[in-house]
């Protein structure tokens, strides 16, 4: 079915008004965006080895340090996209004298994970600040510690606050990155890196994205690239791990709530992207998810799974998955006009966003 003979998508008031990306791919949202829809997969061998003595292989920034680690190295791989995203608007900020710091809403690794910084929840927000020298304000601001499910929240969090009249905008992104020691250790004794003797693992990667979100009334003037429909967060009872199988019940929740702001019937979802990055448990339940949640999407529809190029993103890779839809939007490369980003948390986090072309741009 053509997107001609689609009923005509409906207008979000919350509107994508500034991009920007970092993968092992790509330094800006463009690269990141073409590199992946190239399918230009990097990885590389580190200098940390797995339990067999070989080199463990991931997709990293190579601008970066391999001995950078923590908050030093997620600081040095979110604050350029920071400031890439927020630059048009502190442009027109300046030039109104309307300088007033903006809030962050920022997706980064759960706490439990191994290796966690714990200097990023006292010193994260300041350190981002001072580096992409976008004026942050601390106490409107909000770290979302929930992995890849934490991407998606955010973006709820955002839309509540901008929908309530709370914020005139605000940053919303996620920073991770699987090159630690600790983490990387934790999933060879799992047996979840990508190795010749794994055969149900993945690649680790790191990346950094963010967006700016305003109100349509005050995104005159800025690179309006995508608006943003919905966003849920949902819990699955039975996540890897548990007792018993999962039926993917917390990801068909999440898509029906989300895509909901399309209207009953009227509208549906023809364009896909998710974490899923090789690992079964992961297919199984995004294939289960989405058999049950049939109703939202069109017949056929284009389904994506880009992290199978960059490496996992962990709690990045919601807003890295937007910034690539947005850019494809933009230069007309989009399969259709109206997305949905699934990203499932390794703990019971289940998350998506809807999003669309902004054809009034």
């Amino acid at each position: 079915m053509s997107v001609a003979l689609l009923p005509r998508l409906p207008s979000s008031e919350v509107i994508v008004g500034g991009v920007g990306a970092r993968t092992a791919t790509g330094s800006t949202a463009l690269q990141v965006a073409m590199t992946v829809r190239a399918g230009r997969f990097r990885p590389r061998e580190s200098h940390l080895v797995d339990r067999n003595g070989q080199p463990m292989v991931t997709c990293r920034v190579p601008a970066i340090p391999d001995v950078v680690y923590g908050l030093e190295r997620l600081v040095a791989l979110g604050a350029p996209p920071l400031a890439l995203a927020a630059q048009a608007w502190m442009t027109q900020a300046e030039a109104t004298r309307n300088t007033a710091p903006i809030p962050l809403i920022c997706a980064l690794p759960p706490e439990d994970r191994p290796g966690f910084d714990r200097r990023l929840i006292r010193n994260f927000l300041p350190a981002m600040a001072e580096a992409s020298g976008v004026p942050i304000d601390p106490t409107r601001s909000r770290l979302v510690l929930h992995g890849r499910g934490g991407g998606a929240e955010a973006f709820l969090l955002a839309l509540d606050r901008l929908r309530a009249g709370a914020d005139a905008a605000i940053l919303v992104g996620g920073v991770d990155s699987f090159h630690d020691p600790d983490a990387l250790e934790e999933l060879d004794r799992a047996l979840r890196l990508h190795s010749p003797e794994c055969e149900n693992g993945f690649v680790p990667g790191e990346g950094a994205g963010f967006v700016l979100l305003t109100h349509r009334s005050r995104a005159t003037g800025l690179p309006r690239s995508a608006q943003i429909f919905g966003a849920a967060l949902e819990q699955e009872p039975r996540p890897f791990g548990a007792n018993k199988p999962t039926h993917g019940l917390g990801m068909t929740a999440a898509l029906r709530k989300a895509s909901a702001p399309l209207g009953t019937g009227a509208r549906r979802i023809g364009w896909v992207m998710n974490d899923v990055v090789g690992e079964r448990h992961r297919i199984d339940e995004w294939t289960m998810a989405r058999t049950r949640a049939f109703q939202v999407f069109q017949p056929e529809y284009v389904h994506e799974e880009p992290l199978a190029v960059t490496g996992d993103l962990g709690a990045a890779s919601a807003a890295v998955l937007l910034v690539t839809a947005c850019v494809r939007f933009e230069v007309g490369a989009a399969p259709s006009d109206c997305l949905a980003i699934a990203v499932h948390s390794d703990g019971a986090e289940r998350g998506v966003v809807v999003a669309g072309e902004d054809r009034a741009r």
